[in-house]
């Protein structure tokens, strides 16, 4: 599948997740705005954090003591099309996410998902 095939395939499977621009814009004063989670720090290595290409929540009914209480977790959906590859600094964020009671997925052109951490 091509990034777009599986970027639409991840959106219909968490569709309260959002495409997650990340980069800055340089001002007329010359400073610049940064944006996107995680916020970058300047020129990135490869090992540094970056958020998946869709960010937001799934809504998950917990245990009985909350009687059927939705509450929104965070997700993160990183997409690999056929060829791309998946960088340190983007396993290190999808840990992260897991790590902190957070659901994240890798989709990748092939169809597979991984869903459990991954080594760095």
């Amino acid at each position: 599948m091509t990034t777009s095939e599986v970027n639409d395939a991840a959106w219909r499977a968490h569709p309260w997740t959002y495409r997650n621009n990340r980069g800055c814009a340089k001002m007329k004063d010359g400073s610049f705005i940064k944006f996107g989670i995680p916020e970058p720090k300047g020129k990135e290595k490869l090992e540094d954090k970056k958020g998946g290409d869709r960010i937001g929540f799934d809504e998950v009914i917990i245990t009985p003591e909350m009687v059927g209480k939705k509450i929104a977790v965070f997700t993160n959906v990183e997409v690999k099309g056929d060829g791309d590859v998946l960088i340190s600094g983007q396993i290190d964020w999808h840990n992260f996410v897991l790590d902190h009671g957070g659901i994240s997925e890798i989709w990748h052109g092939d169809g597979s998902i991984d869903k459990e951490k991954l080594e760095v």
